[in-house]
């Protein structure tokens, strides 16, 4: 930011999203969903990556615009949509933003939402689950619109409160009794809000264990699980006579289970397989 600018400074620059804003001060970070009540004063800005200086030749606009609200497009101007919306609704756009000097303005959709007034919360985007080591930090964020104030109420494992009472709930470093699931109570002043659970598994980084479990055989194909460490390669290994192994597939295993489905064993019987991890 230069002030209460953006300036695009060409190929390198990218529309970041937009920030709302209370008169002159911005509240929170740049997001590409916003929600806000029918009737209520909007007030958004459109922020890019990489500011550059040229202030005058910048342009901003944000299409097709929701009933009510407004920007003003002509170069020099700093991006602001205002207005009072007017009517309910969802409404997907376009964010542009460019500069007279470049050819090509950067873009990004977002996502608008107009509610009615006095509206109980409702939930626009769940917690999702995650699988992380020991010590590492989680963030749960839900998306929710209705009337201010907001308020959250995490629980652990169904009944026990935990967390800052955000629409983030922040795990740092989180350990082996905090693995379970959480869910949040979103209420106002016209009712409430349960939202999906959200399961955090934690495992042990110092486990190394890589075991083979579950075998079946199913149709002609030979199935079965390996289990092992987080976040590393997982490679299968064939072979017909245990001396020399071919890699068949590597995959990426983000939590620890990786089940192999081997369509050829109905015509290769002689053959064994094996599994490695890492880089």
């Amino acid at each position: 930011m230069l002030g209460h600018y953006d300036a695009v400074s060409g190929a390198s620059a990218s529309v970041s999203g937009m920030v709302k804003y209370a008169g002159s001060t911005p509240v929170g970070s740049p997001t590409n969903y916003a929600a806000e009540p029918m009737g209520v004063p909007f007030k958004y800005r459109i922020t890019v990556s990489n500011p550059g200086t040229d202030i005058s030749g910048n342009y901003f606009n944000c299409f097709p615009l929701p009933p009510g609200l407004t920007i003003n497009t002509s170069p020099g101007a700093a991006g602001y949509i205002t207005g009072t919306p007017t009517s309910v609704g969802s409404h997907i756009v376009t964010l542009l933003a460019g500069n007279l000097n470049y050819p090509t303005p950067a873009t990004l959709p977002v996502v608008i939402t107009i509610y009615p007034p006095n509206t109980a919360p409702v939930i626009s985007a769940q917690p999702q689950s995650v699988s992380v080591l020991a010590g590492r930090a989680v963030s749960l964020p839900v998306g929710v619109y209705g009337s201010l104030p907001l308020n959250y109420r995490w629980l652990f494992n169904g009944t026990n409160p935990v967390g800052g009472g955000s629409a983030t709930l922040s795990l740092a470093g989180v350990t082996l009794a905090q693995a379970g699931d959480y869910h949040v109570v979103v209420s106002n002043s016209f009712g409430s809000a349960i939202s999906e659970v959200a399961r955090v598994t934690v495992q042990e980084p110092s486990s190394l264990d890589l075991r083979l479990t579950q075998e079946n055989w199913t149709n002609g194909s030979f199935q079965f699980t390996a289990t092992g460490p987080l976040l590393t390669n997982y490679t299968v290994w064939g072979s017909v006579d245990l001396s020399q192994w071919l890699p068949l597939q590597t995959n990426f295993v983000i939590d620890g289970v990786l089940r192999y489905n081997n369509t050829e064993a109905a015509t290769r019987t002689n053959r064994f397989f094996r599994v490695s991890f890492g880089p």
